[in-house]
């Protein structure tokens, strides 16, 4: 037998942000507690509203299954005597474990055979469990922020108001807090006020639509893209880039109805990024275009109301007509005030903004928004004079403005804007095209495999950016941890990697960056920091360089995950800390060895020059790679150390080709010639000689070969 269970946490309204990450958990939180108690059970699905949250769990088994359990006794020719009858050691050992020495069993093992008592428990009822375990789920849900409110013992996003709890007909009575569970919900905040009585999980989401809350949020989803749609088909419209605000949308009503507002054509004048942020941002709107993308000055709406609702049904009209209104007031005051700081804003140069930056603190410790820009703006210099010296000029003006903006009324009322409107300021004030692009651009990228700049000079500026942003965050101490990165220094790092492997990733639209070295670009970067650090220099160095390893590790393996420029893994995790363990210093570089040596792992000989480069590595201590002896011909006796020494010399110019050409897949073939000589000069040479003069010859042969190999990875 098996029964539907249900469990209903009804609250107050919770931050649409909590509520995606808490239906993950409610789910695998009942399938976990649930198989741990020997609850057999079928499918699970969560539901989620403003409201409340929501577990369904189809086909539960009304009883635990039986625990059946093994204890191993003495062995056997200890518990039975020469007639076969059970000895007392075997009497002793079953009543302690409550069995019948009757009904004792043996068992082979691999150490003989042994007498065993197999014992079974009887599984509870599951209602029995539950009453424990539905509380258990409730209390163990995490939130980014929770509260307390009856108990400082009871933590949730919001107070819970009630909390429905059937199996199957059945109650499971339990309380929480002050709240009793029972079989009793809410619909509809406003729309339906009287209590509703669920007979049977069966009925829930039936009962709740008919009380005006859809509780599937997959349902919700789909009707207000279906009236979005409904609507853009009949005007001619678009609402284009819909998902991530949907998704934020669907987790606000209960009941969702659309609505059409519109706003004066005037704002249309604005940048298109402020009408998206006053609409999106801050009011949760839709905005609508024609279909060349030109926008339009209707939005839409996404309510929680049902004018069919029998309490409102009479004045449907005038409700309808009053979200309306007051939605649009709300708008026109924001546009009124974005066109307003447009305006004021466009009056002072961004140059003439620099200055305020001295008033605006970047890091308490590190100094003011007019410290980090003089730094990034040294920065954007070198890194121009090393891959790109013309664009110089452009890098260092686009440096000196890309912060400016942060003193603009636009972006206080606007922070996401920041960058952006620097870029329509800078166009305002006349400011070449490639610095008004690089000061919009160089925050980019915003996520792990967001958006990379597109143009050379964005990307400097950018590199400048976040290499000081890091490396001056190390310099005092502000390093991230598991839970903490309060300056995203992690999406920087990733950032960085990312900008510098555009052109092996084939990301479209981004430039291919030439070689940089990032201990010199880290180097520089604590030369600008040099009054400003607590800590010792080569400690922050080796840190940096390391938390940027770590990104480039992680890109070389997975990849750039699922986002729009996703791009699969080129190496796994042992091949890829294999080449690291060589350097990491030039990320260019190591993507060139990356693919070389991904194609090489391929081929037959891969595991047999691995072997051998083992072999070597295996006999020499670092005291003998350090040394950097030269190999001494006179000193070579055998004719396997001969043929060894001659092929080391024949192919270091050929293998010095190739690695000036980076021709890394030539270079590793080559290298294959090296297996059968080096095996031969194992299997007659002995390496560890007497004499200190052979054995000292015979470490610096295997020493240079050992760094040819090295050039690439460590095998």
């Amino acid at each position: 037998m098996n029964e539907d269970l249900l469990l209903e946490i009804g609250t107050e309204e919770i931050p649409a942000g909590y509520l995606l990450l808490a239906l993950e958990q409610l789910k695998e939180l009942a399938k976990s507690l649930l198989e741990e108690e020997m609850i057999v059970h079928k499918t699970i699905q969560t539901f989620g509203t403003p409201r409340r949250l929501a577990l369904y769990v189809q086909g539960v088994a009304l009883h635990q299954q039986d625990l059946v359990t093994e204890v191993m006794g003495p062995p056997k020719h200890v518990s039975f005597d020469a007639e076969g009858k059970h000895t007392q050691a075997a009497i002793g050992f079953a009543r302690a474990q409550g069995v019948k020495v009757e009904d004792l069993q043996t068992k082979q093992t691999s150490k003989g055979d042994y007498i065993l008592a197999v014992k079974t428990l009887q599984g509870k009822e599951t209602k029995e469990v539950l009453v424990t375990l539905l509380p258990k789920i409730i209390t163990s849900l995490i939130f980014p922020k929770s509260m307390y409110w009856q108990s400082k013992n009871l933590y949730f996003a919001r107070p819970i108001r009630w909390i429905l709890a059937l199996l199957g007909e059945a109650k499971i009575e339990f309380e929480l807090g002050k709240i009793k569970s029972d079989n009793h919900t809410f619909g509809h905040r406003f729309l339906s006020k009287q209590p509703i009585k669920i007979n049977h999980p069966a009925e829930y989401e039936e009962k709740l639509r008919e009380n005006y809350c859809l509780v599937n949020q997959v349902k919700r989803q789909e009707m207000i893209m279906e009236a979005i749609n409904s609507y853009c088909q009949k005007n001619g419209c678009l609402a284009p880039e819909t998902e991530e605000l949907l998704n934020e949308v669907v987790y606000l009503v209960e009941y969702p109805y659309l609505i059409v507002g519109s706003f004066d054509k005037e704002y249309l004048q604005l940048p298109k990024e402020v009408l998206v942020a006053a609409m999106r941002e801050h009011q949760r709107y839709f905005h609508t275009t024609d279909k060349e993308g030109r926008f339009l000055p209707d939005f839409l709406i996404i309510a929680n109301t049902n004018p069919e609702a029998d309490s409102i049904r009479n004045q449907a009209a005038h409700t309808i007509n009053t979200i309306r209104e007051g939605n649009e007031r709300v708008l026109r005051a924001r546009l009124a005030d974005a066109s307003f700081f447009f305006v004021q804003d466009k009056k002072i140069p961004l140059e003439a903004r620099v200055e305020q930056e001295k008033d605006r603190v970047w890091q308490e410790d590190v100094g003011t928004i007019y410290e980090k820009t003089q730094r990034v703006v040294k920065l954007a210099e070198f890194i121009s004079s090393k891959i790109a010296k013309e664009l110089i000029p452009k890098a260092v003006r686009a440096a000196l403005l890309c912060k400016a903006d942060l003193s603009t009324e636009m972006v206080g009322e606007f922070p996401k804007l920041q960058g952006i409107m620097g870029y329509y300021y800078a166009t305002a004030d006349g400011e070449d095209e490639d610095v008004a692009k690089a000061i919009r651009q160089h925050y980019l990228p915003t996520s792990a495999d967001g958006v990379l700049p597109e143009t050379l000079v964005s990307a400097i500026v950018s590199l400048a950016d976040k290499i000081d942003s890091i490396v001056a965050c190390f310099s005092v101490g502000l390093i991230p941890t598991g839970s903490q990165d309060p300056y995203a220094l992690r999406r920087q790092a990733q950032g960085i990697i990312n900008i510098l492997s555009a052109g092996f990733l084939k990301i479209p639209s981004t430039p291919s960056i030439p070689p940089l070295s990032l201990q010199e670009l880290v180097d520089y970067s604590l030369n600008l920091l040099a009054e400003k650090a607590k800590r010792k220099r080569e400690t922050v160095s080796d840190e940096v360089l390391n938390f940027l390893s770590q990104r480039l590790q992680n890109t070389l393996i997975n990849g750039l995950g699922s986002g729009i420029y996703s791009h699969s893994g080129l190496v796994t995790t042992d091949q890829a800390l294999s080449l690291l363990a060589v350097g990491g210093d030039d990320i260019t570089d190591v993507w060139q060895r990356a693919l070389a040596y991904s194609e090489f792992a391929k081929t037959n000989e891969f595991e047999p020059v691995s072997i051998t480069f083992k072999r070597v590595m295996n006999i020499l201590k670092p005291e003998d790679r350090s040394q950097k002896s030269e190999v001494k011909q006179e000193l070579l006796v055998d004719e396997a150390e001969k043929t060894l020494y001659a092929l080391c010399l024949r192919l270091k110019e050929e293998l010095d080709s190739h690695l000036v050409k980076k021709d890394y897949s030539t270079y590793l073939s080559t290298l294959t010639q090296f297996r059968q000589p080096i095996d031969n000069f194992f299997d007659k040479v002995m390496v560890m000689a007497e004499d200190k003069n052979l054995r000292e010859n015979r470490l610096a042969l295997l020493d240079n070969i050992a760094g040819l190999f090295l050039k690439i990875a460590r095998f």
